[in-house]
């Protein structure tokens, strides 16, 4: 995977909407926020091992 940085369009391995990385927390995890079906702006914290990049 690409180094995790800020503007980064993530997805969890497990599944889920496409997210952008928002910034590296003081806990160790990344900040990324996404749009629900609602599109309500949703954010929540992930560790690295969680996330892989978005590729067109």
């Amino acid at each position: 995977m690409t180094e995790i940085k800020a503007g980064l369009l993530v997805k969890l391995k497990s599944g889920g909407p496409e997210m952008t990385v928002k910034f590296f927390t003081v806990n160790g995890t990344w900040l990324c926020s996404w749009f629900d079906t609602k599109g309500e702006l949703k954010e929540a914290d992930f560790a690295a091992e969680q996330l892989e990049e978005v590729k067109y």
